[in-house]
């Protein structure tokens, strides 16, 4: 495996932060049995991403290398196009983020959707995940570098894997700070991340999309500017 490629699909990982799988935690922490219906959810989220990523990593390799042979220029619009992107949706958080203090971010339809048995809660991790990851352009350029490498199938899955964890850390960070708890301190615990998802959730998802985009855009219009 080439670590300078592990490394970048961490850094995408990590952009890929996503503020209402994080409230959507938090939320069933606080329902009876909250630790194992988290669990449940970010397994949903987790078997989601594996499989689709899996999916499109290994379906873009051959047509993404096929087009770069033609169109050499090829790769680098494409990171060119998804840090402009990355630029404008980091703009639109930070806007809205400075318009809409203190408001939630979990939609109150998917807090009604998280009272639902344990199979069901799976799948809606499973199928939340899959709807964000196809309009996500972090997703998809994570997906294009892994399927340019041509991996072989057991690189792919460690790959996405390592994708994997990193988009979803926030959300291990959480459950698996809020399990080290002692039994008195979980509900001022569960106040405190949500207030702090509340105040900066939208925040810190804009700032590493705007950090991102930017490396992105310089990187690919770096050396014209020589």
């Amino acid at each position: 495996m080439d670590i300078h490629l592990l490394l970048k699909l961490v850094g995408l990982g990590l952009a890929a932060f996503d503020p209402v799988g994080v409230a959507a935690t938090l939320l069933l922490l606080a329902q009876p049995k909250g630790i194992a219906r988290a669990w449940v959810f970010i397994l949903g989220s987790v078997t989601a991403l594996m499989i689709f990523g899996v999916a499109v990593a290994s379906g873009l390799g051959h047509p993404i290398v096929e087009f770069s042979r033609r169109y050499p220029w090829l790769d680098g619009a494409i990171e060119l196009g998804a840090g402009v992107i990355l630029v404008v949706v980091a703009g639109w958080l930070l806007w809205h983020s400075r318009r809409n203090e203190g408001s939630s971010l979990t939609p109150d339809a998917i807090t009604r959707r998280l009272r639902l048995p344990l199979f069901m809660l799976f799948l809606f991790g499973f199928v939340l995940v899959t709807v964000q990851s196809i309009v996500d352009v972090v997703f998809l350029l994570a997906m294009v570098e892994m399927g340019t490498r041509l991996l072989g199938i057991v690189e792919t899955v460690i790959a996405v894997g390592v994708y994997t964890l990193a988009a979803l850390l926030i959300q291990l960070f959480v459950v698996i700070g809020y399990q080290a708890l002692p039994e008195e301190k979980k509900a001022a615990a569960l106040v405190r991340f949500n207030d702090l998802l509340e105040k900066r959730g939208e925040i810190v998802a804009g700032v590493l999309a705007l950090l991102l985009g930017l490396v992105l855009i310089a990187m690919n219009l770096g050396p014209y500017m020589h």
